[in-house]
């Protein structure tokens, strides 16, 4: 997965989606339970999409 660049001045919004996105990768990466760290990285997908969305808008 490429990491999420965004054009600066990029909304605030849309920052903060993309850090949370990073943060819930960072936590599946070092978690044991795989149920747990699938559902963070399904959300990690939408915030970065989202993210994305609102970047771009």
């Amino acid at each position: 997965m490429k990491p999420l660049v965004l054009a600066s001045p990029a909304p605030p919004r849309a920052q903060r989606l993309a850090q949370e996105a990073r943060n819930c990768l960072t936590i599946a990466v070092g978690h044991d339970d795989v149920a747990f760290a699938a559902d963070l990285i399904d959300e990690a997908v939408k915030l970065t999409q989202r993210a994305r969305e609102l970047s771009k808008a």
